[in-house]
């Protein structure tokens, strides 16, 4: 398995935060269901790391996977 790549969203409020942890998740069951992801790499990729940035004032959803994975959720969220 390669090492994941981190992708990180910006999140100002808290609401915001349970859609995008929502949203990865079904995404991350999808993918499973699907067979693009292991057993391991769905809990692996499930686990997202959340950090508090002073300086802008808002929290940073670190979530991680494949680019191809990232990249394709990315899409699915933002367009």
């Amino acid at each position: 398995m390669k090492a994941p790549k981190i992708i990180t969203i910006g999140i100002k409020e808290l609401a915001h935060q349970k859609v995008i942890l929502a949203a990865w998740y079904n995404f991350l069951k999808e993918s499973f269901d699907a067979k693009k992801l292991t057993g391991d790499e769905f809990t692996q990729y499930l686990q997202a790391h959340v950090m508090y940035d002073l300086d802008k004032d808002q929290i940073e959803l670190m979530l991680s996977g494949s680019e191809p994975l990232l990249e394709e959720f990315k899409k699915s969220i933002f367009g």
